[in-house]
């Protein structure tokens, strides 16, 4: 055993999810917290090896209120009363990938066990409040938010979103300053970009595994686990205030058919608006690691809440062509249809 008052020296405190997070660990990707702040959670190092035979034969555990899972040569992580994440690192892993998972799935447990949503997606700041873009992997939602930051507006979370829920209104906290790009988004909206400004650049800087980087990024690290997807920095363009929760669009890339075609014209993207179940499904199946809800004890919650949000705001499904690079023509229609439904309050 450790004594507690000697291990807290070692601590650093970094803020997201609207948490002050004390942890063991050195989380680069997170915000400082300013000093002598409290922390809500603690992250700290133990031995768990007593649940590996356990583990091994199941995907996680729930043991009261601790949930525990392992990833095979990595660590065995605990998440406990969403107060307190234990990790048990394996000799040899890679901690790129221990950090991976605890900003990943112990943090979407640990809100949950809070009784906060973790919407899986991405959310920028329009007019002063969070739109969430949420939708299935690959659909596009970390390429539309780089495209906003693109176009001058701030990112308040990428792959999950904290989203808390009261009788009057949501409540969207900022996550970190980081997304996760694949290498064909990030060279699509550098061209992008470079046809904006009228001129052409060299690709003359590489990425960690050899390929071709955006030059204003420089060095990008690949995420282990991850296909192809690599960690941008997005501190300049992150907005690290809660924020009250404009809109959700639902982001589906689908192969061109007869449902793009109107009118004789070809349109790479097809926009309708959800009403009020509709929107509720959508919240419900795009809750980040929303299979172990259930085992959790949270089903009749997290209904209830999401609910609650899908009466307070307004749901639109984006549907775009999966063979175009559409993230700039979204970028134009979501900006229309905000301005349309704030002119329709407003009138």
């Amino acid at each position: 055993m450790h004594d507690s008052s000697t291990r807290s020296i070692s601590l650093e405190v970094y803020t997201a999810f609207g948490l002050k997070i004390a942890s063991e660990l050195e989380l680069p990707e997170l915000i400082p917290a300013a000093p002598g702040v409290v922390e809500d959670v603690v992250i700290r190092q133990a031995d768990l090896t007593e649940w590996s035979e356990q583990l091994e034969q199941t995907h996680f555990m729930i043991e009261g209120e601790s949930f525990m899972f392992h990833v095979p040569g990595t660590a065995i992580y605990a998440v406990r009363g969403g107060k307190e994440v234990e990790v048990c690192v394996y000799h040899g892993a890679d901690p790129d990938t221990v950090r991976l998972f605890v900003l990943g799935t112990c943090m979407g447990v640990l809100l949950l066990q809070r009784r906060i949503v973790p919407l899986h997606g991405s959310a920028v700041v329009i007019g002063g409040k969070a739109y969430a873009f949420v939708g299935e992997s690959g659909a596009g939602k970390s390429t539309l938010a780089a495209a906003f930051t693109q176009a001058g507006y701030k990112i308040v979370s990428d792959d999950v979103i904290a989203v808390q829920a009261t009788a009057f209104k949501t409540i969207v906290y900022p996550a970190y300053p980081q997304q996760k790009l694949g290498l064909e988004s990030m060279l699509q909206l550098e061209a992008l970009q470079e046809n904006k400004h009228g001129c052409r650049t060299n690709h003359g800087l590489i990425l960690m595994d050899g390929n071709p980087a955006m030059p204003k990024h420089g060095h990008l690290r690949k995420l282990t686990g991850e296909l192809n997807k690599y960690a941008l920095p997005t501190v300049d363009s992150f907005h690290n205030e809660p924020l009250p929760l404009g809109g959700v669009f639902e982001l589906v890339a689908e192969s061109p058919n007869c449902e793009f075609q109107r009118e004789g014209e070809l349109k790479a993207v097809m926009e309708h608006s959800l009403n009020m179940l509709e929107c509720l499904h959508t919240l419900l199946f795009h809750t980040y690691r929303r299979v172990v809800i259930p085992r959790m004890s949270l089903g009749e919650w997290h209904f209830r809440t999401v609910a609650r949000v899908a009466r307070q705001v307004e749901g639109w499904r984006l549907l775009r062509d999966s063979s175009a690079f559409t993230a700039s023509e979204i970028v134009h229609r979501v900006l229309d249809i905000i301005r349309k439904e704030e002119n329709s309050y407003g009138s």
